[in-house]
């Protein structure tokens, strides 16, 4: 089933994310959303201007703490930030054109979440453990936390590597090693996430990614002249989602159809959730034309769909979990869609990015 995501638009057009770890500001932790996304400017301009007195460097790209790491091959040129292991930038070397989202904070300030150890959110962005209650902020840890970086000798992959530390432990008790892998072969970027329990008892996990391309690509073009198309025709309906939320009621959305233009009146202001996605290639591009983006979902059962009407990108977000249903128990053990992870085992889930140059922008 296609279910309804956290996600929200605001009638004036501007994305209401409930979540927005300034990336784009300079100061790291703070907490942006669609009410305060200009403070994120003013930050920003206060900080340059405050460098300045002290006669150093702030760039607003990046927070305090993190780096800019680039990758590339004869096709593309890829960038991630270590704030997160968020990717920053794909670019087609030959064109030099950008298919990510760029976080303009005037519609979405982020451009692609890591989403660890839950899948949106927990109800009440709470949990409870062994009796102790613990509060996890939507998406997790991984979007606010500074990663290790190890890269290739060849500079075609890069490793981020978070672990469990002193600060993780108020929020998840579990002891981890979760690492982030970005590989370039061709035309396609391997977006690889690798979880290892070093605890003594088992873990419990959801993880995903959430990024966000560029659409439409063109001025003077609007919506309607681009579609997401999938790889097999599917009759699906979509659950109704309330403050993040899975609920029990569902609603008709596709009827035997691979495709769906991006001014089409089902698309409602939050995302579409597919349980155990059938059509395992989810596409973006001109309507009727070939492709430009593809997202190949590889080891994630599940995708939500995020492209709000009026808001000029769209999300393709492969899950290995999802948000939390309305009666979701707070017990972490008992939350059964979550991943469970055998003390001293570990799991590795990939999707892939396909940039298809010849299709029409």
């Amino acid at each position: 089933m296609i279910t309804e995501s956290r996600h929200k638009a605001a009638p004036t057009g501007i994305g209401n994310d409930f979540h927005r770890w300034a990336s784009a500001c300079l100061l790291p932790l703070i907490w942006v959303d669609s009410d305060n996304a200009a403070q994120c400017k003013r930050w920003s301009c206060l900080m340059s201007v405050f460098s300045l007195l002290l006669g150093v460097a702030v760039f607003p790209i990046t927070s305090f703490g993190s780096e800019i790491v680039s990758i590339e091959n004869d096709t593309l040129r890829v960038s991630i930030n270590s704030q997160g292991a968020e990717l920053w930038s794909i670019r087609h070397k030959e064109s030099d054109t950008e298919y990510m989202w760029q976080g303009d904070p005037d519609y979405w300030v982020n451009r692609a979440p890591v989403m660890f150890p839950v899948n949106v959110r927990f109800r009440h962005n709470r949990f409870t453990y062994k009796g102790n209650s613990y509060e996890i902020p939507k998406m997790g840890m991984a979007v606010y936390s500074d990663f290790e970086v190890e890269k290739s000798r060849d500079g075609k992959s890069v490793v981020f590597l978070l672990r469990s530390n002193e600060e993780t432990h108020k929020r998840y008790p579990f002891d981890f090693v979760f690492k982030v892998i970005y590989r370039l072969k061709g035309n396609r970027l391997t977006n690889e996430f690798a979880i290892e329990n070093e605890g003594g008892e088992t873990m419990y996990f959801a993880t995903g990614g959430h990024p966000g391309f560029n659409c439409p690509f063109v001025d003077g073009r609007d919506r309607s002249d681009y579609q997401i198309s999938f790889s097999r025709k599917l009759s699906v309906k979509r659950s109704k989602i309330t403050d993040s939320l899975i609920q029990k009621a569902e609603v008709p959305f596709l009827n035997n159809e691979d495709s769906f233009t991006l001014d089409d009146s089902r698309i409602p202001n939050g995302g579409m959730f597919q349980k155990d996605m059938k059509a395992r290639k989810i596409s973006i591009g001109r309507t009727g034309e070939a492709p430009y983006l593809t997202l190949d979902l590889g080891d994630f059962p599940n995708v939500n769909l995020w492209s709000p009407p009026g808001m000029p990108f769209v999300c393709i977000e492969p899950m290995v979990s999802h948000h939390d249903l309305e009666d979701s128990p707070m017990d972490i053990e008992e939350k059964s869609y979550l991943i469970s992870l055998e003390s001293g085992t570990a799991k590795r889930y990939a999707f892939s990015v396909i940039v298809n140059h010849n299709g029409t922008l």
